[in-house]
């Protein structure tokens, strides 16, 4: 029996072999890159499938067979949202590929993959010349014909040959609004606009498993204008577009889709656009399915956005025996603020405590007032460091991190800084004093 089940290993050892496959990786230049992270794409999230360390620009990750068909993503610095690609696997073949900065990801090996890469560098190139001719304002309607009769055979070509794998559910996605006759710049112009979508499925679970859907959307976006619109109105409108493409979409896939998309947002600067997608769309929905920690981070955002007011914050003061009550909204003693918490238990803030009474001391007294919130467990200790700084306006939270005023302004360390104008309005939040001293600087 014992030698009947080593000749069954045996036997099954080259084909457990067989079902093994590769990704390799050659990252360049080499000593820009460490370590890399692969998951296996869903439309809800990301699932860990391995990491490795880069050696020499070299990657290699096994797949064994467990690893089915789909898009799997590989990380390859932090932040992990923003440094990764995907890459179609199609659970039969290995795949090779070299990525750099300036070229992106290029493929050596991998079926899908590659159909995918040559059917998008062939469309980019009929795209160029259809660029072109509109941009060089020629109006030959036989050659504008010809042109969009050779897109329409490129897509429909591609289409064709990669049926049954997963690069047809991209190809035809990027599918673009293609003429059958000549149009005027402006007709084309439009037209593209109002088709952008048409061939672009958001309950298709392929696409919601990659960058694809977010990439298209973010474009859409940022890079579509319409007449009588500023940008900020235009951006609206256009997240209003996306929002009610994905509405008829699974609800966590919504909530899923729309934080990543308000990441972006938040990344490219487009803060106001952020702020409207979260307020008109994303914090509905997260209140709608209960995550109530979406809900919490949104609303921090938006309230302490640049050029939003600062959150109330209430103290009192006792003078002659009377205890007098203040708020923040009502201060009109200084031209600008600056609010710093800190916390007499924290070294690092009683480091620098002394650096900001220096760093104010070189300032006009009208121009800048620091208000001081400490966050303490008692008030003894923090009574006797105040009297260091009598030209600072001291305020006690008792509770420390348990304080409201800590969610309100969506605390996590201290020493945290912010810089308000006469109207309490934020216009810096620096990282740091050094952050703080080069704003006062400028």
């Amino acid at each position: 029996m014992k030698y009947k089940h080593t000749l069954y290993l045996l036997l099954l050892f080259p084909l457990m072999l067989l079902s093994q496959n590769s990704i390799k990786a050659t990252f360049s230049p080499a000593e820009d890159y460490r370590w890399a992270i692969l998951y296996e794409n869903s439309p809800l999230g990301n699932i860990y499938v391995a990491q490795g360390k880069i050696e020499d620009g070299k990657l290699e990750f096994t797949l064994d067979a467990s690893k089915k068909e789909g898009v799997y993503k590989l990380v390859y610095a932090a932040p992990q949202d923003e440094f990764n690609f995907d890459i179609i696997y199609n659970g039969k073949e290995n795949i090779e590929l070299s990525f750099a900065k300036e070229t992106g990801v290029i493929f050596q090996q991998s079926s899908g993959n590659l159909l995918l890469n040559s059917y998008l560098s062939n469309m980019a190139n009929i795209g160029k010349e259809i660029e072109d001719f509109y941009l060089q304002n020629r109006t030959d309607s036989e050659e504008a014909t010809s042109l969009f009769k050779r897109q329409l055979a490129l897509q429909n070509q591609f289409e064709e040959e990669s049926k049954n794998s997963l690069a047809n559910h991209f190809i035809r996605a990027n599918k673009p609004y293609i003429p059958t006759s000549y149009e005027n710049k402006e007709t084309y112009l439009n037209n593209l606009t109002t088709n952008y979508f048409n061939h672009i499925d958001f309950k298709d679970t392929v696409l919601q498993s990659s960058n694809f859907l977010l990439e298209r959307s973010l474009a859409y976006i940022a890079g579509v204008s319409h007449k009588g619109m500023d940008k900020e109105a235009s951006n609206n409108t256009n997240i209003n577009t996306v929002e009610n493409l994905i509405s008829n979409t699974e609800p966590y896939f919504q909530k899923y889709f729309l934080d990543k998309l308000w990441k972006k947002l938040v990344n490219y600067d487009l803060k106001d656009s952020a702020n409207y997608l979260a307020t008109n769309h994303l914090i509905p929905l997260a209140e709608e399915l209960k995550d109530n920690n979406l809900v919490i981070k949104l609303t921090q955002f938006k309230n302490l956005s640049i050029g939003n007011v600062a959150p109330e914050i209430e103290w009192s003061t006792e003078v002659n025996g009377v205890q007098q009550q203040h708020q923040l909204s009502e201060l009109a003693i200084s031209e600008n603020y600056i609010l710093i918490f800190w916390s007499s238990s924290c070294s690092h803030c009683l480091e620098q405590l002394p650096k900001l009474k220096s760093l104010i001391q070189t300032l006009d007294s009208t121009e800048y007032k620091v208000i001081a919130i400490g966050l303490e467990d008692n008030e003894i200790k923090w009574e006797n460091e105040i009297l260091k700084y009598p030209e600072f306006t001291h305020i006690i939270k008792l509770g420390k991190w348990e304080n409201e005023v800590v969610k309100t302004y969506g605390l996590t360390s201290t020493p945290t800084y912010f810089v308000l104008d006469k109207d309490k309005k934020f216009v810096a939040k620096p990282e740091n004093l050094e952050e703080l001293k080069d704003f006062l600087e400028k």
